[in-house]
């Protein structure tokens, strides 16, 4: 790789790390804004909150990175253009391959990183994602022990405390056991913790009362006691993960099972998640290609890039839209599965017709005159 190319690639490197990281931040913050429940309600520590947050980023990264090249490669050649680098290499006989081979060489690495993501990297952390949160749902003390609030741990049976304690302790139980509908049984403890017995839950109650209605007159009789002991082991056997078509890697679409529970539910998503995944590659090459067809040519005026960009940017855009905006569509009907191909494969032909000159963009009487009258208003700005 000679010095031309090495400068083209790192320009273009840096542009696609920093445009990567700050939408990953981004979307990061949206993460965290839609997780937050785990530390206000749920007493999770901030490492778990932390996990939670971040095992979501691989496959969201998956649409991002394609944006971020597409951003990456207008920046490196509107800069070059800008300072009128590429009139000067254009002057000193450097072809558009020249130009075109550094770029395309970054595109390929995105593109591998992004078949690698969304073929194992990104399904596994989605596969770890969904056990972490089944995990907290299925943690007792977390969930039992938020005080001033009446958490349903199943379906007629609900909790409260006062507040917590130190070492586990909490003060000012109430419990509503309504599972058995002709037995009625209400806990009122003035202490409590959680034990653990092997695979077994405990909630050991101190201090209490125990109201229960039985039978079909309903007249309640009441029961104090000492020390009462509370079986919670039924309420953790709800912690199976059910693995949905995203959660899956890219072998596993291809070999999954007719019996699958979760491809038996909605058989539709699997594929069309495959054939998403099978096409992922596809995009950041189509982002590269019209990026560098609309502006991998030499200009000279400010105005003819600002129009360049916005071709390229309305092109891509389309791309965008149509291959990730159709995959509802693709689930419902197996005859529309070669549009998630046909949409970023046309986009990379019509970019390539553009840079071989077999096709040109034009752009329409008004919107040149629109512009050329923009463009005239500045310039009166700028010298008054």
């Amino acid at each position: 790789m000679g010095r031309l190319d090495r400068y083209l690639f790192s320009t273009a490197a840096i542009a696609f790390l920093a445009v990567l990281g700050s939408l990953t931040t981004v979307v990061w913050l949206t993460q965290v804004l839609r997780r937050f429940d785990l530390l206000a309600t749920q007493g999770q520590s901030f490492y778990i909150f932390l996990t939670v947050t971040a095992l979501a980023l691989p496959m969201l990264m998956l649409v991002i990175a394609p944006i971020a090249l597409f951003i990456a490669i207008v920046f490196t050649l509107n800069r070059l253009s800008a300072d009128s680098e590429l009139i000067v290499m254009n002057a000193a006989g450097v072809s558009r391959w020249s130009i075109f081979r550094p770029l395309f060489a970054l595109t390929m690495i995105v593109a591998t990183l992004t078949v690698l993501v969304s073929a194992e990297v990104g399904p596994w952390t989605l596969r770890t994602l969904r056990e972490q949160i089944a995990k907290v749902n299925a943690d007792i003390v977390s969930n039992v022990a938020i005080p001033g609030r009446f958490m349903t741990m199943d379906r007629g049976l609900t909790f409260h405390i006062r507040e917590r304690g130190p070492n586990g302790l909490m003060l000012g139980i109430f419990v509503y056991d309504a599972r058995t509908p002709e037995n009625e049984t209400t806990y009122i403890a003035e202490r409590g913790r959680i034990a653990q017995d092997g695979t077994t839950a405990y909630l050991i109650l101190d201090q209490g009362v125990m109201q229960r209605r039985q039978g079909q007159s309903k007249s309640p009789s009441f029961i104090e006691f000492q020390r009462y002991a509370f079986d919670m082991s039924q309420l953790t056997s709800n912690a199976n993960v059910l693995y949905r078509a995203t959660d899956r890697s890219l072998y596993d679409l291809l070999t999954v099972s007719a019996s699958d529970e979760a491809y038996r539910q909605d058989p539709g998503r699997f594929r069309a998640e495959l054939h998403k995944r099978l096409s992922s590659p596809l995009f950041p090459i189509a982002a590269f290609i019209l990026a560098f067809a609309f502006l991998g040519e030499a200009r000279t005026t400010r105005q003819n890039r600002g129009l360049a960009i916005a071709g390229a940017a309305g092109a891509f855009a389309l791309v965008e839209i149509l291959g990730f905006g159709t995959s509802g569509f693709i689930a419902k009907n197996a005859a529309l599965t070669p549009i998630t191909y046909i949409v970023p494969l046309a986009g990379i032909l019509y970019g390539l017709l553009m840079i071989a000159g077999y096709a040109q963009f034009r752009i329409p009487a008004f919107v040149q005159q629109f512009a050329d009258l923009l463009a005239a208003r500045f310039e009166r700005l700028k010298t008054a």
